[in-house]
């Protein structure tokens, strides 16, 4: 009886779903990655290069504890193709969601700008200001990030996926002020989790911390830039957030603290508060 594709990647959900990790990721990592041999193919029998190659790729999701997006440089954002690697923060479903509500907010607010000037700090692999920048077509975008590595990456991703963004190191907001810029739309998803918050090995072990951690109650990166709203934010424009399930109490009581304009909560796909935005005059 010939050894098929399908019995095979079967036998190593098996082998995942026993090692207590997401079954999915099989599937994920075959279908993407330049084992797949086509859906009409499934029923084949499986070649030795196949057989050996994958199941190493497994091998390193199961036993080196490495996230999938990592094992192929590859995370798909908003149906682009971002390279990742362990210099940036994999980007997650969840931020898709937040620039799907941003693109709304914009053809809603701004149809009539020439220019739209956007701003995605903290941006990591930039999948955030990338995917603005195609979607937005009389867009400006500026990225930054504190981190080298992740900048790197966000240029290599802006030169393939053929969108002209402006990315520098620096920390935090500081490379806007330094340079005094403003922006119509500011789209932020800033380290949010709690630093005494117990992570997943796969995640604390492999993507960098300092993308990660916010503060003793993860609010630090927002009291900081919403101390500094007007100063970046242009005259009918707005910033948006991601944040962590549990804060939306203590984010709005900042937002009633520091600012006197209108702001939103959205819930996500899972129907939590996830996201905010903020908009001026």
């Amino acid at each position: 009886m010939k050894y098929t594709y399908s019995k095979f990647i079967r036998d190593l959900e098996k082998k995942v779903d026993e090692a207590s990790l997401e079954v999915h990721s099989v599937k994920w990592l075959f279908f993407n990655s330049e084992y797949f041999c086509g859906y009409s193919h499934l029923n084949d029998e499986v070649d030795e290069k196949t057989l050996n190659g994958f199941s190493k790729m497994i091998d390193l999701y199961i036993n080196d504890n490495i996230p999938p997006q990592y094992i192929l440089n590859k995370a798909f954002f908003f149906n682009y193709s971002f390279y990742v690697d362990q210099g940036c923060f994999i980007p997650r479903c969840e931020t898709e969601q937040l620039v799907e509500e941003t693109i709304y907010r914009i053809d809603d607010i701004m149809e009539s700008k020439k220019e739209i000037k956007i701003a995605d700090v903290c941006c990591g692999c930039g999948a955030i200001g990338i995917t603005l920048k195609k979607e937005i077509e009389n867009s400006t975008v500026f990225m930054c990030d504190v981190s080298k590595d992740a900048i790197a990456i966000s240029k290599k991703n802006a030169l393939a996926l053929d969108a002209n963004v402006e990315a520098v190191v620096g920390d935090f907001i500081q490379p806007i002020l330094d340079r005094k810029l403003k922006f119509d739309v500011l789209v932020c998803n800033p380290p949010y989790i709690k630093n005494d918050e117990k992570l997943s090995s796969i995640v604390v072990d492999n993507e960098p911390n300092i993308a990660l951690f916010g503060g003793k109650d993860g609010l630090d990166f927002y009291r900081k830039i919403i101390d500094h709203f007007d100063e970046i934010i242009l005259p009918k424009g707005f910033m948006a957030f991601e944040f962590g399930y549990d804060q939306k109490e203590l984010l709005e009581q900042l937002v009633k603290d520091k600012l006197p304009y209108k702001y939103e909560f959205l819930k996500d796909y899972n129907h939590l508060y996830r996201m905010l935005f903020i908009y001026k005059d």
